[in-house]
């Protein structure tokens, strides 16, 4: 398979900046790098309608036989990233955050930080601190290849955000923060050996699997 990296991706070092106070700065925080500027995501959309969903292995196949039992499951009420991206009020009649995730939830150390800077690593400067953002934030930086907005969203619809239901059997919380550090490390998640995901893999995985909207 060829390799989509992208060269941001492959030489996260070409983007720091140069000040060389700020690079020390930076670098005592999880990594060097500079945070991408958030903007609004405004679309909204419904829950998804349930759908028969897979690990992200199984998937490939999409074996229902006798023999895959426990490797699928039924999706249902999974929300769209940029649903959560919009409705971070808890006085929104739409609110749809999980009670346990939220908007304020850091997003380091939850998800794993990369190095890349605008990619896998959201961080902001803060009275001349490096510090982590909210996922609340994060969701709405629009960054390269947007993996962590729909892995956000995954994780989020996995807690039980607006009644989101996603099976165990599917795929744990700690499996979708693994793809995600996966992908912050290598540009890629391996579903199983020799099979790489990228970027737009991952989406239609979770997209197509009812784990986002």
């Amino acid at each position: 398979m060829v390799d989509t990296m992208t060269d941001l991706e492959k030489n996260p070092d070409s983007c720091k900046g140069s000040r060389s106070g700020e690079g020390k700065d930076r670098r005592r925080f999880l990594g060097a790098g500079v945070a991408a500027a958030p903007f609004l995501m405004t679309m909204v959309s419904q829950p998804a309608l349930g759908v028969q969903c897979f690990t992200p292995s199984r998937s490939l196949s999409r074996n229902t036989s006798l023999s895959q039992t426990g490797k699928f499951g039924d999706c249902s009420g999974a929300q769209s990233p940029g649903n959560y991206a919009a409705q971070q009020s808890s006085s929104s009649p739409s609110y749809s955050w999980p009670a346990a995730v939220p908007p304020t939830t850091l997003m380091h150390p939850l998800f794993y930080q990369g190095g890349t800077p605008g990619v896998t690593e959201f961080i902001k400067l803060v009275k001349g601190k490096w510090v982590s953002m909210t996922l609340g934030e994060a969701i709405n930086v629009n960054a390269p290849g947007q993996v962590h907005f729909y892995l956000i969203a995954a994780y989020l619809n996995k807690m039980g955000g607006h009644g989101a239901i996603i099976p165990d059997t599917v795929i744990t919380a700690a499996g979708i923060l693994n793809i995600w550090q996966s992908y912050a490390m290598k540009g890629y998640y391996e579903p199983i050996a020799g099979v790489k995901w990228y970027a737009d893999d991952i989406k239609n995985y979770l997209q197509s699997n009812g784990i986002v909207g």
